[in-house]
């Protein structure tokens, strides 16, 4: 078992004490956004091994690259609006900002690399999302609550599909009379009509232990709390609104899908008295344990990495990740939940 070192990202939308709290160290007034454990390049982690390995190592030069990222994510305002795109989008726009000649650094970058994203979201605290967009029944009845009538009209003329897209490109519509809770967390971080883009999606307030899965295309935005993220080991991402990083409509229009989808929320189905299973269509499994005494695990697959999200078992604390090797056995003691993510 290596213990890992993670690579902190200090974005503006992070959360000031959350994940200072839950690794028990000092908060340095700083958002502390996520922490990446994997191996893509713009966030590696290092193995946390100074007796053995004095010089600084990656993970990636002991095991190769990882199929997959695991983040510890705190949000204290709202993120991007957001979706990612698949394999074939992704290979095809990297090629072709490789051959526009475009700086990996550049700003206006929108393809970091040429894999895809696919992304699992677990709840540590209460965690709030827009994700994918509802019925036009339910657009049209969640609309007329909130006084929005013109929306609603556009709705039943064009679809949710086609009033997202009115909203997003910036088509002026009357003042919402009664904003959603959603659209309110929007408008209090950012002065952007197109909040009420909250209006057509799904509002999802998950607790402790639940999740979404976010396959390609899937347009979305995290609201507020803490949460593992799981995804490909991909860094591409096409903003819509909501941010002060790079906005491409036309490309987000082109990977985007604004058609209705089902409430994204996922279930941990029990598998055993300590662990849970999350079932979907990711690449990569999660699995959640509960562990309270001893717990023993062998890896077998190809890739494992745990993390710890509460208490301590053995020597992962909170905020804690290690990765495990197939083929290993690793037996943990304490009170604690931990996620293993393999592929």
């Amino acid at each position: 078992m290596l213990r890992l070192k993670g690579v902190t990202q200090h974005y503006s939308w992070g959360d000031r004490y959350a994940l200072p709290t839950l690794l028990d160290i000092t908060a340095d007034g700083r958002p502390w956004a996520e922490i990446w454990y994997g191996t893509h390049p713009r966030g590696q982690a290092q193995v946390d091994d100074s007796v053995h390995l004095p010089a600084p190592t990656y993970l990636a030069d002991e095991v190769g690259d990882l199929p997959f990222i695991v983040k510890l994510l705190a949000a204290a305002q709202p993120l991007s609006l957001q979706t990612h795109p698949s394999a074939e989008q992704a290979k095809a726009g990297f090629a072709r900002e490789e051959a526009a000649e475009i700086a990996h650094d550049a700003k206006h970058r929108v393809y970091a690399d040429d894999r895809a994203k696919p992304e699992m979201i677990v709840a540590i605290s209460m965690f709030e999302a827009l994700c994918g967009f509802v019925t036009d029944e339910a657009a049209i009845a969640e609309c007329e609550a909130a006084g929005a009538r013109d929306v609603a009209e556009r709705v039943r003329r064009d679809g949710v599909a086609g009033a997202a897209e009115a909203i997003l490109r910036g088509e002026r519509f009357a003042e919402v009379k009664q904003p959603s809770s959603a659209m309110r967390q929007l408008d209090e971080h950012y002065s952007d009509s197109r909040s009420m883009i909250a209006l057509l999606m799904h509002h999802v307030r998950l607790q402790p232990g639940e999740a979404m899965y976010l396959d390609a295309g899937n347009v979305h935005t995290y609201l507020y709390g803490m949460a593992v993220e799981v995804q490909g080991s991909s860094d591409n991402v096409v903003r819509a609104a909501f941010t002060d990083k790079h906005v491409d409509l036309a490309e987000f229009f082109a990977v985007a899908r604004l058609a209705s989808t089902t409430d994204p929320r996922l279930l941990p189905k029990r598998v055993s008295d300590v662990t849970s299973k999350y079932e979907c269509a990711a690449p990569f499994q999660v699995l959640r344990h509960e562990i309270n005494g001893s717990f023993a695990l062998t890896a077998n697959r190809t890739h494992t990495l745990m993390v710890c999200a509460s208490g301590r078992a053995g020597s992962l604390t909170a905020g804690a990740a290690a990765y495990v090797a197939r083929g290993e056995s690793v037996v943990l003691e304490g009170t604690a939940t931990i996620y293993t993510v393999s592929a």
